[in-house]
């Protein structure tokens, strides 16, 4: 709750030592959310959570200085925490990982959450290949009416979330 701070809240779960897509998906989120149109640290903050416990605050500070920059920065915190609660976390989100003995690394899903002001998990975006517009309808959804123009609100009665993709897509049914 203290990390929430009454706002629409967009997490990926990350390790900060990786090798493969983790810096990738931060950075396409964080593209995503700059160019959604919404004000960051008004209309939501960027959360990146650390999954590996050897990862160190200096290895959170790299990654961040290496995938985010201007306004976003400073609505951007990349957190670390105790194996234990780290796991209670992962159990939250409902997020599995495998820890990779040969490559000393977590295979995880690729994924953004965006969670409501209350902690619940609005939606669940894939971390690759994220486009603005569906990060921004996402916190749009998340804020139960409180950010977001009326288009918006327009595009979300038209629209619709399909999990599966996880992109908006046009919901003929509705529009029919």
């Amino acid at each position: 709750q203290q990390w929430l701070n009454g706002k629409r809240t967009n997490w990926v779960l990350a390790d900060y030592t990786c090798k493969a897509l983790c810096g990738s998906v931060i950075g396409e989120v964080a593209e995503a959310l700059d160019k959604s149109g919404l004000r960051p640290g008004r209309d939501f903050n960027y959360m990146v959570r650390g999954l590996e416990p050897k990862d160190t605050a200096a290895d959170a500070v790299a990654m961040k200085e290496g995938r985010i920059g201007g306004p976003l920065a400073t609505s951007t915190f990349f957190l670390r925490a105790s194996p234990d609660n780290t796991a209670a976390l992962l159990r939250t989100f409902g997020f599995q990982t495998v820890y990779d003995r040969e490559n000393d690394q977590f295979a995880h899903p690729a994924a953004a959450f965006v969670v409501t002001p209350q902690g619940r998990i609005a939606n669940v975006l894939s971390g690759l290949g994220l486009q603005p517009t569906d990060v921004r309808l996402a916190l749009v959804s998340a804020s139960q009416g409180r950010v977001g123009s009326l288009a918006d609100h327009i595009r979300l009665l038209c629209y619709g979330f399909d999990p599966t993709r996880g992109t908006y897509n046009v919901a003929i049914g509705r529009v029919l």
